[in-house]
């Protein structure tokens, strides 16, 4: 009888586990079907996320993709080795967070800047009310949280982009309206083809926004100007100072201190495709009892800003 020395055993067994690199790129990639969309949501390249799969197959000996022309998918083996690896990644994922936040006391949110100035500063004194033994972390952002690797616990998302594993729930359809200073109002900005002689305020991230606007509401402008800005607070800021004509989400906007006064909508008309703000967690997370409360505590925010 053959009887294997223990570090022997030991040893053998850790060849059989492979690299978390490679199994977290083979997760992801098989979540989307996908390479690219792999890369990017890692922060790699489409080469190394097919290396560490590669890394993979040749260690087991067995294909988990099937690779197209544009498009991969997953062999009867690659499903199987999922189902597991995505049961042992959420274990190793979940175990992580709870030694990160092991007394339980705080929770952290990712949401849009205007949504965090607008809904949920006004009603930190509500939440503190309702929860005096859990402290909030809120991070104003427009970039999509990143669920995998990072502490957030529920974030604030403006559409549907890169939802898989997550859970989605509809906080506030939103359109786009014109908004200025009162004083653009006065020198003759009355309806959307005045736009013309005003200059129109951008979002850097969302490009196509005034031109789905217009094309909506059926105008066709040249408008004296345009001014770019990375976040809708500073968007709003430069419209309070009359630097031109910004688009701001109705009806939250209503909310902002101010509007009606330093800031104003020159006409009540909506154009483009309107889009939902969505509450976001983890699917594993649906009862947990600290993002159910959280929950909760938005929705109502939500609620008085409209």
């Amino acid at each position: 009888m053959n009887i294997a020395h223990p570090y022997e055993a030991a040893e053998s067994g850790s060849r059989t586990l492979p690299p978390l690199n490679a199994l977290l790129a083979f997760e992801r990639a098989a979540a989307h079907l996908s390479f690219r969309r792999a890369a990017r949501e890692l922060s790699l390249t489409p080469s190394a996320i097919s290396h560490q799969i590669r890394g993979l197959e040749a260690q087991f000996g067995a294909k988990l993709f099937v690779r197209g022309t544009r498009s991969v998918r997953l062999t009867l083996d690659g499903e199987r080795y999922l189902e597991k690896v995505s049961v042992a990644l959420t274990a190793l994922r979940q175990a992580s967070r709870e030694l990160q936040r092991h007394d339980g006391g705080e929770l952290w949110i990712s949401s849009l800047p205007f949504f965090t100035s607008t809904v949920l500063l006004p009603a930190l004194s509500d939440f503190r009310r309702r929860h005096p033994g859990l402290t909030l972390r809120i991070e104003a952002t427009h970039s999509y949280a990143d669920f995998n690797n990072s502490r957030v616990d529920v974030a604030i998302r403006y559409g549907r982009e890169q939802a898989a594993g997550l859970k989605l729930e509809p906080l506030v359809a939103v359109t786009g309206l014109p908004v200025c200073a009162p004083a653009l109002v006065k020198g003759g900005l009355r309806r959307p083809a005045d736009l013309s002689d005003q200059i129109l305020i951008h979002l850097t991230t969302q490009p196509a926004s005034w031109p789905n606007w217009l094309k909506g509401a059926g105008v066709t402008v040249t408008p004296r100007g345009h001014l770019w800005l990375d976040s809708v607070p500073a968007m709003l800021e430069a419209a309070e100072h009359g630097l031109g004509v910004t688009l701001a989400m109705a009806p939250l906007i209503k909310a902002r201190p101010g509007f009606g006064t330093r800031l104003v909508a020159p006409f009540d008309a909506t154009g483009g495709r309107g889009e939902t703000i969505y509450l976001v967690s983890r699917t594993e997370q649906v009862r947990n009892r600290r993002i159910a409360a959280v929950r909760r505590w938005i929705a109502d925010a939500v609620a008085r800003a409209r």
